[in-house]
């Protein structure tokens, strides 16, 4: 309902929400209608972000969304004060130095004095050299502060050029798309050409520098991990053994001393198993070993000592030839001489030995055999002796060169350690050494993947114009505003415009809602007696509308079971009198007799309007019976001409019933009154201003108040309508007069 209802206020006001379009179109038209004509030219610019089939420096892998801020990164550049500075320096130096300048001050900049003061020649050369070194003029200094005002009195200060310069990125593309608007066909060219080359010089320097910087970085870094590398490397040259070739020479060494004494362990083994054989032969043939061998030991003395110098020769040269790593020839050679000498000697004196008697000298074969045995067991217990000091030998060295090793092996841990961080050195160096090459690489390309595809070329028709939309846009504009305002209003308004929101805001009981009709052309008996044919359709709505409306008041007020009513509001000018007066009315019409009696001492209007006799605070009622009560008011009363309705009228003024009305007055005697007329209807002043209507309500049997649709329902009212819900039973119900019956269609 309320939606409904909003749209009927608009509606309703739907003349003045056209008229304050008009006129706002109006007003957009006249400052509209010296517009100039504009120029666009457009420009395209190839970025390269996108596109992942060119050849690339580096590994780094292709990404969108570092496609994506790299476009950013490039339209804010381009929309930087920078180069916009850099473009407006283009601008103003072409229009200082060409004949045919873009733009031209107005005779009125000419006289400024900002203008005057300029010494043009002077400003050309600053705005050269800031176009030069790529920098911006600084407001801090007060000359250059008032080149910026200069390049204002050309529109070529930034707010003015990036007012009409448009720099966005063609979506799903790789181009990036530049646009002007200005007055001039060439000027926009002009823009749209040369801030992409003043962005590229831009571009390069600041990606100049900052190449730099990162080399000089890397290149810090790579000395750095240069000098760790070389310390780890020396400190590796001075903790490492000799070589691997000393470490085989060790193993080999090692491996043939090891078994050198592993085969002399085994001659050792066959040396005293042969000493146990001979010294059992001996035992059998009754010679004590031990005896025998003290007497040829002397005997032998010499040619032991013989051998024994031979033995010590060969076993010095063959640990010479071992120590030599086995490879010498000569030492081996000397060794193989020497034990050729030392076998030698053994087998002549064992010869020695078995031929000659060692007392005589002679041969002697019987004892021949006994003396072989002697002398093998005594070249057996030499061979043992010799062959142990040989083991002692062998195993002190084979000790020396493990003790050597195990040294070697806690050392060489010390080198592993030394060997991985200098591995790792060197691969952080290559790292580090790599990035470097890259950035040089890089730097020394100059790779830049801008690329003007499309040229910006002077259009040959203007733009079209913004006029009409403009125009548009402001009446549409200003309607919709007058809309909402108006809602606004309605939303704010608590006026009880129709029932349901009489019912919402008001919340009693409604028996009839009363439309409203215009009583300047026809008197109020003749609006609700008889039909006017010359009325046109909605007049005929509207009348029809107002004598139903009484109808359903009367039949209201008829099923009710009361006769004798106080009409009241809560402030003045609601319609009470109206109201009484076209209810009496229309009842006539059914036949009843109507009694009217102006009880608003304090506003008179029914005495008035009905010309009645001003005689209700005078009455003393004839009340000796109620025939003589009726008669006295019949005379008293006035006949408003229909025969059915009389008034008695009040002299009015600054008094309530209770201070004007003698001891025994008519209001006594309503009950009696009731037996001669069907309904009497009193006026009650508003409750608001007045007590009267409080006072009067004793006397009546219902109480009935109007409100007017077109009142704003306030806290006092509130308060008031207390005194309607402590009425106990005697509130009949509410009145909504003066109803819209447009607000009350879509109700």
């Amino acid at each position: 309902m309320d939606f409904l209802y909003y749209i009927r206020v608009v509606l309703k006001r739907k003349w003045v929400i056209l008229l304050v379009g008009i006129i706002a179109g109006g007003v957009a038209y006249y400052f509209m209608r010296n517009e100039p004509k504009t120029y666009k030219s457009v420009s395209q610019i190839s970025t390269g972000f996108t596109i992942n089939d060119e050849f690339r420096l580096g590994d780094n892998n292709f990404s969108l969304f570092d496609a994506d801020v790299k476009f950013n990164n490039a339209i804010a550049t381009f929309n930087s004060p920078i180069v916009i500075n850099l473009l407006s320096y283009t601008l103003i130096l072409h229009d200082l130095e060409n004949p045919n300048p873009f733009r031209v001050p107005t005779p009125e900049s000419r006289k400024l004095p900002l203008y005057q003061s300029v010494n043009q020649e002077k400003a050309r050369k600053d705005f050269s050299d800031k176009l030069e070194t790529v920098t911006m003029l600084n407001s801090f200094n007060p000359d250059e502060k008032k080149l910026l005002e200069f390049l204002a009195l050309y529109k070529y200060d930034y707010k003015s050029i990036t007012s009409k310069l448009t720099v966005q990125r063609l979506q799903g593309t790789d181009y990036i798309q530049i646009e002007f608007l200005s007055e001039k066909p060439e000027l926009s060219a002009f823009v749209v050409n040369t801030i992409f080359q003043q962005f590229l010089r831009y571009y390069n320097t600041t990606r100049s520098n900052r190449s730099q910087e990162g080399i000089d970085t890397l290149r810090s870094l790579m000395e750095k991990k240069k000098i760790e590398l070389d310390a780890k490397n020396a400190l590796l040259r001075g903790e490492a053994p000799v070589g691997a070739a000393a470490d085989t020479r060790k193993l080999a060494d090692l491996t043939n001393l090891e078994r050198a004494l592993t085969d002399e362990k085994s001659r050792q083994v066959n040396l005293y198993s042969n000493l146990r054989k001979v010294n059992q032969r001996l035992a059998n043939m009754g010679v004590d070993a031990q005896a025998t061998t003290q007497n040829t030991a002397t005997t032998t003395d010499q040619t032991n000592s013989e051998v024994l110098i031979l033995r010590k020769a060969k076993e010095q040269a063959y640990l010479d030839y071992v120590n030599s790593g086995s490879s010498d020839k000569n030492l081996l050679a000397k060794y193989n001489q020497l034990n050729k000498e030392y076998q030698n000697k053994i087998i002549n004196s064992n010869q020695s030995l078995a031929r000659t008697d060692p007392g005589t000298g002679k041969i002697d074969d019987p004892t021949t055999k006994k003396a072989d045995l002697l002398q093998e067991k005594s070249d057996i217990d030499f061979d043992i002796q010799e062959s142990t000091r040989y083991i002692d030998s062998l195993q002190t060295r084979i000790n020396m060169l493990r003790g050597n090793s195990d040294r070697d092996a806690s050392k060489e841990v010390a080198v592993e350690s030394l060997i991985k961080d200098a591995d790792q050195a060197n691969k952080d160096y290559l790292e580090i050494k790599k990035k470097y090459n890259d950035a040089i690489d890089l730097t020394s390309s100059s790779l830049n993947n801008f690329r003007q595809i499309l040229l910006g070329q002077p259009a040959i028709t203007p733009e079209p114009s913004k006029k009409l939309l403009i125009v548009g846009g402001a009446a549409v504009g200003a309607m919709v505003t007058a809309i909402l305002i108006i809602l606004v209003l309605a939303y704010l308004d608590s006026s009880v415009k129709t029932p349901r929101l009489f019912a919402r805001v008001v919340n009693l009981k409604l028996i009839s809602m009363i439309n409203f009709m215009n009583l300047r052309q026809k008197s109020i008996a003749e609006l609700v007696t008889t039909l006017d044919t010359t009325y046109d359709t909605k007049d005929k709505i509207r009348h029809n509308v107002f004598r139903e409306s009484l109808r359903k008041l009367r039949y209201e007020i008829e099923t009710s079971g009361k006769k004798i009513f106080l009409f009241t509001s809560t402030k003045k000018g609601q319609g009470k009198t109206t109201i009484i007066q076209a209810l009496s009315y229309s009842m006539s019409m059914s036949k009843k007799k109507i009694l009217i009696i102006d009880t608003n001492f304090c506003n008179n209007d029914l005495t008035t309007a009905l010309d009645a006799p001003r005689i209700l605070e005078k009455i003393v009622p004839n009340d000796r019976t109620e025939d003589s009560l009726a008669e006295q008011i019949r005379n008293l009363s006035k006949d408003i001409g229909v025969d059915t309705v009389f008034i008695i009228g009040s002299e009015g003024g600054d008094y309530t019933p209770s201070e004007i009305l003698p001891r025994k007055h008519l209001l006594q005697h309503l009950k009696s009154l009731s037996n001669d007329y069907d309904y009497i209807f009193l006026e009650g002043p508003p409750l608001n201003d007045f007590s009267d209507s409080r006072e009067l309500a004793q006397y009546v049997d219902g109480v009935i108040a109007i409100f007017s649709a077109d009142q704003i329902i306030k806290q006092i009212d509130k308060e008031s309508l207390e005194f309607f819900n402590e009425l106990n039973g005697k509130f009949s119900g509410s009145i909504l007069n003066k109803v819209d019956l447009e607000m009350v269609n879509v109700s």
